[in-house]
């Protein structure tokens, strides 16, 4: 039987940055590190040959976030920046935020890139795409409508302040 969703996994060329930056925008914090190197179980999981990574697991207001630092085998594909937002596969995390265009500032400060600007209505909320300082596409939204809010998800009775900020 499924329990529940686990957690997004994100390769990251700079696992001290990107912890950093998670943690500063979205007030993840860290509740475990791991690794591996020389691993012929931990290659047969994940379907590599030689491989080696440090990582780290993060807890946010309702999910986890998984960063992985690879220093082996060298990366091979494309960068995350030359991905757009409708290419196959998983293109972008999204996080509810109660104000867009503020937050959307604050992301930009603390080193992530725009791709669009905050759009929307008072009535309907706003959204807008941006990129990490990875490459990654961070959807930031606020909840559109009734039906979308996560309080309606088993498990979640209300919503906190997980900002990252000391407000």
């Amino acid at each position: 039987m499924i329990l529940a969703f686990a957690h997004p996994g994100l390769v990251v060329p700079d696992l001290d940055k990107a912890r950093d930056f998670y943690q500063r925008m979205f007030g993840f914090t860290l509740i475990g590190e791991e690794g591996w190197e020389d691993s012929e179980a931990a290659d047969r999981a994940v379907g590599l040959k030689g491989s080696a990574t440090q990582g780290c697991m993060l807890a946010g207001h309702n999910c986890f976030l998984e960063l992985w630092q690879y220093s082996a085998p060298l990366k091979t594909g494309p960068d995350p920046e030359s991905l757009q937002a409708h290419e196959y596969g998983i293109r972008h995390l999204a996080f509810y935020v109660d104000d867009c265009r503020r937050e959307y500032l604050r992301f930009l400060e603390l080193g992530g890139q725009a791709l669009g600007e905050p759009t929307g209505s008072e009535e309907a909320g706003y959204v807008v795409y941006c990129r990490d300082p990875f490459g990654n596409i961070i959807e930031l939204c606020e909840i559109p409508r009734p039906e979308e809010n996560p309080t309606g998800l088993p498990g979640i009775d209300r919503l906190g302040d997980f900002s990252g900020t000391d407000d």
